[in-house]
């Protein structure tokens, strides 16, 4: 009977807890929420922290299934935390304008079945004649007027029609009358746009948080960036040089945001915040004597900058001494694509008198969004004084009160014994060397950090640079020894990787825009001889040859790993001395 009821109540159970589990979800996103006809997009279904089965998935009735179901998964640790992702990927190119609706999936998990949240698509017709550019920037502010103090989210999108490789952000913009920080965590998805009817792939390369300082009109100067785009001539990649890339520069337009100054007649707790706060307080203790001493402590956070907070203003009874604030606690972390901040203030107070009193915490703050002041101050403290002994005033440190000591006249020691005075440990040529040791400890360890952090300081370009030879004589005693035993492939292989890498880590050249081209242009901008940068060349051009012609002639691989050697040494020579 007892089994029976525990199956049952099993039974009743299981459905509840898949239903109340923290984290299970199963949602429906897209990379764009606004498309043109002709284009096409893609639909995810993710199923989080559970095992799906029997996926089914919407009738797309007003859209064309390009590719799908595309399966993924992927399983992470954090802090002993197992979450799971499971995703149904559709490519999908709409039929028809107009306001189109994906229906709800469904799948099914231990048991219940899950539904998706729809979307809607926005299909609008492409513009023949827009004549927008294949790939440019934007600078793209949260807010073109703010308040001083406020937070503006500064997003650099990259728009594009073509294949961009890389970036490399030339010049920083000028954030003058700004506090500016870089955000490091943000949503960095490829998604689908349309702007002048012509549809772009975005992202963002860049995304840093604004806090004016001053009212006013306050200009941003425009960002430089150099694109990296992939050549499409269709040219067919040899065995050593990728794909060349078009370089493309590309700046953002300037910026202005008007920033209105804050309303006057703020509230007397007003100290400063302007964003969206929380307050929280606590006290040490409800009930005291005039012996001790009261601990408030005063938590602020919130989405603004926490520096402008200053401490709030607390009002206590007229018996109360209240010290100065201190500040036991401020800092400030990326959270949902800006930046959050909180600050911990510490009051300390004196009762005087006995008696019954209140405190009442109050903190005020500008929310931009209603444009008003919003006063918290909903904690009253409830604080009981007794009377004390007098003896014990409570003193806060510093207190000149705490320095006055009572000082009695002590009893004369009657007995007292003769004995032979030992010399004392202190002084002591032992005390000396056991004392010593420590700080020598201490200064051994930290001469080894110190030498340890220099080591890890340096650049690793730098430090490849450095060992560059090393590294090609390393590559070429390899290549002597395939040279001994006839490996021919093998010894031109490795005597051209010895070659391309020597001068790669010397001249700090990405393996990625490395070309025949490019590689004569850097040698014979350093001004080498062009003798030296022509044998260098013809060693290249050997291997190339000899690895796709299958060469196997020992004489010109011996020829072949001379003139390497020697080119290696000269070209060391030359270049050290730059």
């Amino acid at each position: 009977m007892l089994r029976v009821l525990l199956i049952f109540l099993a039974a009743i159970a299981a459905p509840l807890a898949v239903q109340g589990q923290a984290g299970v979800s199963f949602e429906a996103t897209s990379d764009a929420g606004k498309v043109v006809l002709e284009s096409y997009f893609e639909v995810s279904f993710t199923l989080l922290n559970a095992e799906g089965r029997n996926f089914t998935p919407p009738p797309f009735n007003d859209f064309i299934v390009v590719s799908g179901p595309n399966r993924s998964a992927q399983t992470s640790i954090i802090n002993g935390q197992v979450s799971k992702r499971e995703g149904f990927i559709y490519t999908l190119q709409p039929r028809r304008l107009g306001r189109l609706t994906i229906g709800s999936a469904t799948i099914e998990v231990n048991g219940r079945r899950l539904r998706s949240n729809p979307l809607t698509i926005e299909v609008v017709k492409s513009q023949p004649g827009s004549s927008g550019e294949e790939v440019f920037i934007r600078a793209e502010p949260s807010t073109t007027e703010a308040w001083a103090g406020q937070q503006i989210i500064l997003d650099y999108k990259l728009y594009t029609t073509v294949n961009v490789e890389n970036f490399n952000i030339l010049e920083e913009a000028d954030y003058q009358g700004f506090y500016a920080r870089d955000i490091r965590r943000y949503d960095g998805r490829v998604i689908r746009e349309v702007l002048n009817g012509k549809q772009y792939v975005t992202k963002v390369l860049k995304r840093v948080a604004l806090f004016p300082q001053q009212a006013g009109q306050l200009s941003i100067s425009p960002m430089n960036v150099q694109l990296g785009i992939v050549k499409e001539e269709g040219r067919r990649r040899s065995f050593f040089f990728t794909p060349e890339i078009r370089r493309v520069p590309a700046s953002t337009e300037p910026l202005t945001i008007e920033v209105a100054p804050l309303p006057p007649n703020p509230p007397a707790s007003f100290s400063g915040g302007v964003g969206e706060f929380r307050m929280y307080s606590q006290i040490n203790r409800s009930t005291v004597t005039t012996d001790d001493a009261i601990s408030l402590s005063i938590t602020i956070n919130g989405s603004g900058d926490i520096k402008r907070v200053q401490a709030p203003v607390l009002k206590v009874p007229e018996s109360f001494e209240l010290y100065e604030p201190k500040v036991s606690e401020e800092s400030s972390y990326e959270n949902g694509g800006g930046i959050t901040g909180k600050k911990v203030f510490e009051y300390l107070m004196l009762p005087r008198e006995t008696g019954s009193f209140q405190l009442q915490p109050s903190f005020s703050y500008f929310d931009p969004d209603s444009s008003r002041y919003v006063t918290i101050n909903e904690t009253v403290y409830d604080i009981t004084v007794r009377p004390g002994t007098g003896r014990g005033q409570a003193h806060l440190p510093g207190d000149a009160g705490s320095l006055e000591k009572e000082e009695d006249i002590n009893f004369l020691k009657m007995d007292s014994a003769l004995y032979r005075r030992q010399p004392p440990f202190l002084g002591s040529p032992l005390f000396w060397i056991l004392a010593m040791l420590p700080v020598l400890a201490l200064g051994g360890i930290a001469i080894i950090q110190r030498w340890k952090a220099g080591r890890a300081a340096i650049d690793p370009a730098l430090l490849r640079s450095r060992r560059a030879r090393k590294v090609a004589q390393q590559r070429l005693s390899t290549a002597r020894q395939h040279l001994e035993s006839g490996s021919t492939r093998a010894f031109y292989d490795e005597v051209s990787k010895a070659m391309l890498g020597y001068v790669c880590d010397k001249l700090h050249i990405p393996r990625s825009s490395l070309s025949k081209a490019n590689l004569q242009r850097q040698l014979e901008q350093l001004q080498l001889e062009n003798s030296l940068v022509g044998r260098f060349m013809d060693v290249i051009q050997t291997c190339e040859m000899a690895l796709f012609a299958g060469k196997e002639d020992a004489a010109a691989m011996q020829d072949t790993y001379q003139d390497a050697v020697q080119v290696v040494s000269e070209m060391e020579g030359k270049l050290s001395g730059k």
